[in-house]
């Protein structure tokens, strides 16, 4: 009897499919850099670009301006990269970075709402037309809340909020 329950085991353990499963590699595909010039100047001005051959393309060049403290110096930037997107697409960026920030134009970001907005003017022939205003109806110390199917809650002051009342 043990021996076929040991021939049972090892014919099992044969016909079991083989679990191993090789880890798959992830090696990052390296672009070649296809054109690279940087220049500075001795005024500290500069211009730079690259492009590699899967399609991604930078320029810059900036002069150098008063900086914002007493030892610092700043720049005014101007470039434009692009580049091509999972989705096929060729997406560009042209920008300026100076003093008021980075800046950035292209037709893919979204525009900022605009912080102001124009106040509607108010006509001054209020005299002849009829307003319908809101008027609140009359109150009625009868009992009739209960027979018009609703009741409204009084509400007590709590330490925190308000709470409503019920009589």
């Amino acid at each position: 009897m043990k021996l076929l329950v040991l021939a049972a085991v090892l014919a099992v353990a044969a016909a079991a499919p083989s679990r191993s499963y090789a880890a798959p590699t992830y090696a990052p595909k390296v672009y070649q850099i296809l054109k690279q010039e940087a220049e500075l100047r001795d005024d500290q001005s500069y211009d730079s670009h690259f492009e590699t051959e899967n399609g991604i393309y930078a320029s810059e060049s900036g002069r150098p301006v008063e900086g914002y403290g007493d030892d610092e110096e700043s720049y005014d930037v101007n470039g434009q990269f692009s580049y091509t997107g999972d989705d096929g697409v060729v997406y560009k960026v042209v920008y300026v970075a100076n003093g008021n920030g980075f800046q950035p134009q292209g037709a893919h970001l979204p525009t900022p709402v605009p912080t102001e907005y124009p106040t509607p003017e108010a006509s001054d022939d209020d005299d002849d037309e009829e307003e319908e205003r809101y008027e609140a109806p009359e109150e009625e110390d009868d009992d009739d809340e209960a027979a018009a199917g609703y009741y409204q809650p009084q509400y007590e002051r709590v330490i925190v909020g308000y709470r409503p009342r019920y009589q």
